[in-house]
């Protein structure tokens, strides 16, 4: 949200790229919010899924950035991954 607040102040090409950033963003928030109406482990199983696909685009997206944008989202997306498959072996 920041980023969108920042580029529509300055009002150029960054701004359309942080409206993109805030629309994945809020969707993904909308979409675990139902992990609390809709108790399923078929939907944690998809949301967990999604998030994991997220983080690995960010990490390799962080590659031309830096080392800190590409390490924390594919540590991140390795944790999870490593949780999801220990809750689909129980």
């Amino acid at each position: 949200m920041e980023a969108y607040i920042k580029a529509k102040q300055a009002k150029n090409s960054a701004l359309i790229n942080a409206k993109y950033a805030v629309s994945r963003s809020f969707s993904l928030f909308l979409i675990a919010i139902g992990l609390l109406l809709f108790k399923s482990d078929s939907y944690l199983i998809v949301l967990s899924s999604i998030m994991i696909c997220v983080q690995l685009f960010d990490g390799i997206i962080g590659i031309k950035l830096s080392i800190f944008k590409t390490v924390g989202p594919l540590v991140t997306a390795l944790g999870n991954t490593i949780l999801l498959i220990l809750f689909l072996l129980n």
